[in-house]
């Protein structure tokens, strides 16, 4: 089963590839026919945005290649992993926090105004992955260890299945 951003992130790939290979050269073209480089701002300025481009581009590669690798099929439906999104209730304080488990670089667009967007590397998704609804957790971050209960796990099967319905 393809993954359902690889259309959408092809898409903004091929658009910062045209706009490195044609847009950027004809503006720098351009800035450099205003005269003196070294106090042109325009040129400065589309430097820093061909600078921008570039790296965007290897993220969006890295990014399509590793969804490119993955047989979604075989996410979990009932624990939390790639694309869950994790609703926890901190058992100290009652504070509760909605994550959404991505990989870096990603901007899911089923993604929600209140969700917090956390890498499969960082403490908080590895704390969360392979949990289930009502488990608790111990989180350990940079600012101290936290207890959490899932009060609320949606798969990315289930959050793919909602968008797809809703579209």
């Amino acid at each position: 089963m393809k993954h359902p951003l690889l259309d959408k992130l092809s898409k903004q790939l091929k658009s910062f590839m045209h706009e490195l290979h044609f847009d950027i050269p004809r503006q720098l073209e351009h800035a450099r026919s205003l005269g003196d480089l070294s106090e042109n701002a325009e040129y400065e300025m589309t430097k820093d945005r061909q600078l921008f481009v570039e790296s965007r581009i290897k993220q969006l590669e890295d990014l399509i290649k590793r969804l490119q690798s993955m047989d979604i099929s075989n996410l979990p439906k009932n624990k939390a992993g790639y694309g869950s999104r994790v609703v926890v209730e901190d058992l100290e304080t009652g504070d509760r926090k909605q994550y959404l488990i991505v990989f870096p670089g990603e901007e899911p667009p089923f993604k929600q105004q209140n969700d917090i967007l956390v890498t499969l590397a960082s403490p908080v998704a590895m704390a969360l992955a392979g949990k289930s609804e009502g488990d608790v957790v111990t989180v350990r971050l940079p600012k101290g260890t936290f207890e959490w209960e899932i009060t609320e796990l949606i798969t990315f099967h289930d959050i793919v299945n909602v968008s797809e319905q809703v579209s």
